[in-house]
């Protein structure tokens, strides 16, 4: 029999390591799938070759409002409008005529203290049907009846990530001076400096890019951030608008399970094979457990206690192993 290629492939093969179809297996066809979901999450948490090492890149995104025409006039890129009924009011990014939806940023509303400040506020939008005006182009428009606003990644202060992402490792700086490709670089006037010792020795060249990495890092640092997978999110602590803004890109280096539906060769795991059919058979004497005793005709007693022990001590051991042979090894926190 070939390498099992598909989920199904992969349960018939479980199957027979277990005696199908010589002997019935007393396991619902939902436990068995139960029993691959749970393989699958373990392998995934736990086994170096179910996951890869990529980047990712993502333009970050402004919030958009819809409206129900072309406005009467035009709003000015940078202009604060206001809302005539919810009494939001929001920076101008871009108004793109041809699908009449309106880029902005930086909501506020005026909420708590003396009713006259504005505050940044995310929750109270825009609402629908209401007639929003430029403070400075006096233009006017009216925001669509149903479906007026979206808030972005520049408000919200966080990017949404995919559930196949299961860590973070760094965001790519924003700005690296020290590796830059530009004329007016430190990189690129110390090169054009110095260009002409470089025909005996590198030496002070390389100390001297050290030292600018240096600086840069103590000066400029790397970009903060908060993830926790069960979110899918990615939170950046930095400054909005200085570090990045509306249709920058940013670039994150990420931990990403790999896909079986998309690279099969996931089924054929030897470790994955191994523990799916150590679960699967536990969870036959699990079924059997309430039947401990029983004696069938011609003096056959059932036990699937023992069954079930067997499988639990097979799942320990595999779980042992996956520890010492397939876990990689635990990073240190130095500093």
């Amino acid at each position: 029999m070939t390498q099992p290629t598909t989920r199904t492939t992969f349960k018939d093969y479980c199957k027979r390591k277990l005696g199908w179809p010589v002997v019935e297996l007393n396991i619902d066809d939902d436990q068995v799938e139960d029993c691959i979901d749970d393989s699958l999450q373990f392998y995934q948490e736990y086994h170096f070759d179910a996951t890869e090492n990529t980047f990712l890149k993502h333009q970050i995104s402004g919030s958009t409002l819809k409206l129900a025409g072309a406005p009467s006039g035009d709003f000015s890129n940078g202009e604060i409008f206001t809302g005539g009924t919810s009494g939001v009011q929001a920076t101008v990014h871009a108004y793109h005529s041809a699908n009449t939806t309106l880029r902005y940023k930086d909501p506020e509303v005026k909420s708590g203290g003396d009713g006259n400040t504005f505050y940044a506020n995310t929750t109270t939008t825009f609402s629908t049907g209401e007639t929003i005006t430029g403070n400075t182009s006096s233009a006017t428009a009216t925001t669509h009846a149903s479906t007026a606003t979206a808030i972005g990644d520049f408000d919200n202060k966080y990017i949404s990530i995919a559930e196949a992402i299961i860590g973070v490792r760094r965001i790519i700086p924003f700005y690296d001076n020290s590796r830059s490709n530009s004329m007016f670089s430190s990189k690129y006037q110390f090169a054009l400096a110095e260009m002409h010792k470089l025909g005996s020795s590198i030496v002070n060249y390389s100390l001297a890019q050290e030292h600018l990495s240096l600086l840069n890092e103590m000066f400029t640092g790397t970009p903060q951030f908060r993830f926790n997978r069960h979110m899918d999110r990615l939170f950046l602590d930095i400054s909005w608008g200085a570090d990045a803004s509306i249709d920058d890109w940013i670039v994150v280096e990420v931990d990403k399970i790999i896909d079986p539906a998309t690279y099969t060769d996931v089924w054929g795991d030897m470790f994955l094979k191994r523990y799916n059919t150590a679960l699967m058979k536990q969870q036959w004497g699990q079924n059997l457990i309430k039947f401990e005793g029983l004696q069938l005709p011609g003096g056959v007693t059932m036990n699937g206690r023992q069954m079930y022990d067997d499988a639990k001590e097979e799942l320990d051991k595999i779980g042992e192993e996956m520890q010492l042979r397939y876990e990689l090894p635990v990073d240190h926190l130095i500093g």
